[in-house]
């Protein structure tokens, strides 16, 4: 299969670059890791990064490419990060003539001609990474920074437990090319005097109960602290590291819906009780000990969080 990537690059002239809705680090990482070693390597190539709806992160990475529909007719497309067509932030990938699909989340569905598929990966940059180091490449310094990024974002600075020995293997090769980690490590985890205060405010808010911690967040409350929804609900960190919490939520108010009422997006995460299952049950889903639910109703988010306390109950032995 991977001899089979790298041939397929080698045909195409025209490569469109794809990543899920909401892109965070592990997306972008992946998308303008594979962008610059494809640029570096193959420079007479057109590659595009295609995508408009985007994270916090967003800053951190070079700016979107624009192109016509044509100029994608008869393209490669590798869509990375994403595991189900729907969530492809550009439905463009359709008119390519090939499609290549590289993934760490829990598997959904197969859209792609030619796939890898890794569950226990750490995040998609790390599979993207490996296929580099099996077939020796070099890879420009600004490439590595890029897939270490996704890497240490998806793993939490390699500390969740789809942390591996394969994931530290990749981590050195990229290590290799001189990236400058205290710098990498500074850019994506340090945080303003506002995040700050934000998830000084979430702590001091947070309900604990029958192992879950959780708090619903309104949009007066995070624009307070000047976030926008995407980055209010990706401070769902600021509530993990504590021994008690088997379960961690966070549930931010959307302002963007149409439906007249109060909706919420939230964010779960899960010290070892599987949580995927149920998050697909609220319109989300992703790995099995960290997911995302959309457009839920307060008493959708109350139903959800004793869904999540029975699953403790059930899987746990107190």
């Amino acid at each position: 299969m991977i001899e089979q990537f790298f041939s397929l690059v080698e045909q195409f002239d025209t490569i469109a670059i794809y990543r899920h809705i909401n892109a965070d680090c592990d997306a972008l990482g992946s998308q303008f890791g594979m962008k610059t070693w494809i640029q570096e390597k193959y420079p007479h190539k057109k590659v595009y990064a295609l995508g408009k709806s985007l994270g916090s992160s967003a800053k951190l990475f070079p700016a979107i490419d624009e192109v016509e529909d044509e100029e994608l007719i008869s393209s490669l497309a590798i869509v990375l990060d994403t595991p189900n067509s729907k969530r492809i932030d550009d439905e463009r990938w359709k008119l390519a003539k090939y499609k290549i699909k590289i993934d760490h989340h829990v598997f959904v569905e197969t859209f792609a001609d030619l796939e890898f598929v890794e569950e226990t990966a750490g995040a998609t940059c790390e599979i993207v990474a490996k296929i580099f180091q099996q077939h020796n490449e070099q890879l420009p310094p600004v490439c590595a920074r890029y897939l270490y990024s996704g890497i240490i974002s998806d793993t939490l600075q390699f500390s969740i437990p789809t942390t591996s020995y394969q994931t530290m293997q990749v981590a050195s090769y990229l290590l290799s090319f001189g990236i400058d980690i205290a710098s990498v490590n500074r850019e994506h985890f340090s945080r303003s005097y506002k995040e700050f205060q934000y998830e000084a405010y979430l702590q001091q808010h947070v309900t604990f109960q029958d192992g879950v911690a959780y708090i619903k967040v309104g949009e007066e409350d995070y624009k307070q602290f000047g976030l926008t929804l995407k980055e209010a609900k990706e401070k769902v960190y600021a509530l993990g590291s504590v021994h008690e919490f088997e379960i961690w939520a966070l549930f931010v108010e959307n302002p963007e819906n149409e439906q007249g009422e109060i909706l919420y997006n939230g964010s779960l995460r899960s010290q070892r009780v599987t949580i995927n299952d149920i998050a697909n049950q609220y319109h989300g889903g992703g790995h099995r000990l960290a997911c995302g639910v959309r457009g839920l109703t307060s008493q959708e988010v109350d139903q959800l969080i004793h869904d999540l306390q029975e699953r403790i109950k059930s899987e746990l032995t107190v």
